[in-house]
């Protein structure tokens, strides 16, 4: 029986039918190439689709060359991109998923990339980081940028995608500061009061209907309040729903705040679920289009009840599509318990604002050789994993993944190591979700999971001998085990043991224990699908922590961290 019948209930949105409600809003990779399509973008939107996500709405695509927003963005100001645009497309529609471009001009946002002209604004007023002030854009420039709003929305029509959402939320970019009284101080048409800072918006709008024809979703993305002094409320928000209606959108998708003041616009861990929810409850009641909510809306039953309670008629889930592909169709299924549940912590952000590609803290998986599409190893070993902490337990699953025999040994009664200390504070209920979810994902694949078990000499010299002898064995130790040493438990069988972790160790590193992160494990078990991050506790001398570091990135050439026993000797590479 569906749990959720509301969510899972087909929608109308402007000519076109959605199959369900759970929508994925633009959330930023760093995926494209030049702004170019990439196998990459094609396979990570490819996969929430196949998890059953009714409609997708991608990241900001801009609609001219000389104002780039990030260094991995998406583009379609010429006809080049649209090859690209028609294999995502493609790919999506396989699984009767929609598809819309966020067209997007970041304006006094965008990235100074060197050889980047004076940004444009719609005043002279840019965010509080700026090194310089931006200039206003001129009436005649405005003429220009519309069109290009429409000739990208036609684009994206001509390589079979969907519709378009056009981006004036969060004081955001060109239309979104244009609306924003924070950033709009203009005395012309385009400025002064509501009607005037809206102009612009509505002027894209028509002319992206102009060229793309009724049959294209148009919709638009502000927020329902900026929660800034001097920035957009509810009645501003409500009054331009109203004119957005007018003007013959498709779909409202109400946010809030700017992505100036900092957890306003993409709500922080700890913080309630359906962010923005009562934002778009108020617009609903007041205009016959659909409108769709978004903000750490992380759980199927919290989507289902917003709809239920005519809060919004679609809930727009990022991270939590991010953090499990599959969200949607096990949510459908029942599944609940197999969901990789986001614990909000932002690491998808954090990384792509530096230039970096789209991660995620709970889900590895972003690479096209990944967690999930594992294959098995072509020789069979017996694995033993110390410690059941969140490293040691995602070592054990990957490893059982590939066809290894797999004993998890850990010495308290509980799994989930140092992450069950690190639930208690205030808003980190989240992370109890997480051990629930890795310690069952181990038993279902039918790990050898030991609690109560320190590991111990007596051990590994009878039951775990294989690891100190044969070939076919190998012992990852994780960051939890920080009292057990190699050395002490199996001294003649320490270097044997390392060097089929790490081959060609030197004396110096053979005497300390080994550690590794997650994302270690995760590379140490598949067999160099990532390329190693090791930790390794080394309580000695500098001048040993040195020869460790030059050895290590020398010869190994891995990432490595490299802590002393004291704050002041720390090494990082």
């Amino acid at each position: 029986m569906n749990k959720y019948p509301h969510l899972f209930e087909p929608i109308q949105i402007g000519t076109q039918t959605v199959k369900n409600r759970v929508f994925m809003p633009p959330i930023s990779t760093n995926l494209a190439n030049k702004c170019y399509v990439t196998e990459e973008l094609i396979q990570h939107y490819g996969a929430r689709a196949r998890g059953g996500v009714g409609l997708i709405v991608s990241e900001g695509v801009t609609v001219e060359p000389t104002y780039i927003y990030l260094p991995g963005d998406m583009s379609i100001h010429d006809d080049s991109f649209i090859p690209g645009w028609e294999k995502l497309c493609a790919e999506v529609h396989k699984y009767d998923t929609k598809i819309l471009a966020q067209l997007f001009h970041p304006a006094y946002m965008a990235f100074p990339i060197p050889g980047t002209p004076q940004l444009i604004a719609p005043s002279h007023v840019g965010p509080y980081y700026a090194k310089s002030a931006p200039r206003p854009v001129t009436k005649e420039e405005l003429k220009v940028l519309i069109r290009q709003f429409g000739e990208a929305a036609l684009r994206v029509k001509t390589a079979c995608g969907d519709g378009v959402e056009i981006h004036a939320a969060h004081a955001h970019g060109l239309l979104g500061g244009f609306l924003s009284p924070l950033y709009n101080k203009r005395c012309d048409e385009y400025g002064g009061d509501i009607n005037g800072r809206l102009r612009l918006t509505l002027e894209v709008i028509e002319e992206v209907r102009r060229v793309c024809g009724r049959d294209f979703i148009v919709d638009v993305r502000i927020s329902g309040d900026e929660y800034s002094d001097g920035g957009l409320n509810i009645n501003d928000a409500t009054y331009v729903a109203k004119q957005l209606e007018k003007a013959g959108v498709d779909m409202i998708h109400v946010s809030g705040g700017t992505t100036i003041k900092r957890g306003s616009s993409i709500p922080a861990p700890g913080t309630k679920m359906g962010t923005h929810s009562e934002l778009a409850a108020h617009i609903k009641k007041r205009v016959n289009v659909p409108v769709a909510t978004v903000g750490r809306i992380t759980e199927a039953w919290i989507a289902e009840e917003m709809i239920a309670n005519g809060m919004a008629d679609a809930c727009m889930i990022g991270r939590a599509n991010l953090c499990e592909p599959e969200f949607a169709n096990k949510a459908r299924e029942g599944r609940e318990h197999e969901i990789r549940p986001c614990i909000g912590c932002l690491r998808c952000l954090n990384g792509i604002m530096f230039g970096k590609r789209v991660a995620c803290t709970i889900n590895p998986s972003f690479e096209l050789v990944n967690e999930d599409t594992l294959e098995p190893a072509a020789v069979k070993k017996n694995v033993l994993v110390v410690g059941g902490g969140v490293a040691g337990m995602e070592a054990a699953f990957v490893a059982k993944k590939r066809g290894h025999h797999v004993v998890l040994c850990e010495a308290a009664q509980e799994l989930g190591g140092q992450a069950r200390l690190a639930a208690v504070p205030i808003g980190k209920q989240d992370l109890t979700r997480v051990i629930q979810f890795m310690a069952r994902r181990l038993y279902d694949n039918g790990v050898d999971v030991r609690l109560n078990t320190p590991v111990t000499q007596e051990m590994l010299e009878n039951e775990m001998k294989k690891i100190a002898d044969e070939n076919l064995a190998e012992l990852i130790l994780t960051t939890g085990g920080t009292g057990f040493s190699m050395r002490d438990c199996m001294p003649e069988a320490t270097i044997a043991v390392t060097e089929r972790i790490v081959p060609g160790i030197p004396e110096a590193m053979r005497a300390y224990s080994m550690q590794f992160t997650k994302r270690a494990m995760l590379s140490r078990a598949t067999a160099g699908i990532r390329k190693q991050t090791l930790i390794l506790n080394l309580p000695g001398s500098p001048k040993a922590v040195r020869e460790c570091l030059e050895y290590v990135i020398s010869e190994l050439g891995h990432g490595i961290e490299i802590l002393t026993g004291e704050a002041s000797n720390c090494a990082r590479k």
